[in-house]
């Protein structure tokens, strides 16, 4: 077998066994052996991707673009690299040229609507949430970021508690979005709905204290002050656990 050809599918190996920093390592020398290998270099600056070095990653994935077209993995990481290094620009036309991208895996789609809104590019974001929501219609994550970026956008009410109300549908177990939708209903008026889906949960299995408090304000304004008091007690133990004074 060929020396080469058995140093980058040891590389394949190590990263499999978990060993990122020894796999990096063997690609850095594997491309000063074959530099024009676009695809080990797209390699090479996945790794570093993953070890959080930033600046290298960046140098390797450019170098396999201007050698290879590069997927749309390593095209995600690059423009985190941009966003990172404060490139907005570059950061921004590289999501939503995934975004528009159809060869684009769902799978990657989240990170493309992540690193658009952290980039304040909420519009871009938004469609890349409803593109997943399109190609899989029970991603609760993706009905959760439609109703963000929709609140974001400053869009109607309505609009935005269906999402979350999808979204809990899908995964009723996820407090954030049970919390959520508790809220807008009883911004809407229906009290009696949030109330009703804040009466099953457990207030000790609730470690955030923002949660707490919606659920405290809700029960307070409802008159029920059984379950009122049952959240303020929880809320009580997380400040003591975090060591905060009241």
């Amino acid at each position: 077998m060929d020396v080469h050809r058995e140093k980058v599918d040891h590389c394949f190996e190590l990263v499999a066994q978990g060993r990122v920093d020894e796999a990096s390592e063997l690609a850095a020398r594997c491309v000063e052996e074959a530099p024009d290998d676009g695809r080990l270099w797209q390699f090479l600056g996945l790794l570093r991707h993953r070890q959080g070095d930033y600046a290298g990653a960046c140098d390797a994935l450019e170098t396999a673009s201007l050698l290879v077209p590069i997927e749309p993995a390593s095209r995600c990481a690059l423009a985190d690299c941009h966003a990172r290094a404060g490139r907005d620009g570059l950061a921004g036309d590289l999501y939503r040229q995934l975004g528009r991208d159809e060869r684009c895996p769902t799978s990657l789609l989240p990170a493309v609507a992540a690193g658009l809104g952290n980039l304040g590019q909420n519009e871009a974001a938004l469609a890349a949430c409803r593109k997943i929501v399109r190609r899989d219609p029970e991603h609760h994550h993706a009905h959760f970021g439609i109703a963000f970026y929709l609140r974001r956008l400053g869009r109607p009410a309505p609009a935005i508690l269906a999402a979350v109300a999808r979204a809990h549908e899908l995964a009723p177990q996820v407090v954030l979005y049970r919390m959520t939708l508790a809220v807008l209903l009883d911004q809407a008026g229906r009290r009696d709905e949030a109330c009703d889906l804040l009466r099953s949960l457990d207030p000790s299995t609730i470690a955030c204290r923002r949660c707490l408090h919606r659920a405290m304000a809700i029960f307070q304004d409802a008159g029920d002050w059984s379950r009122f008091e049952a959240f303020r007690a929880q809320s009580d133990e997380c400040r003591k656990s975090h060591g905060e004074e009241s």
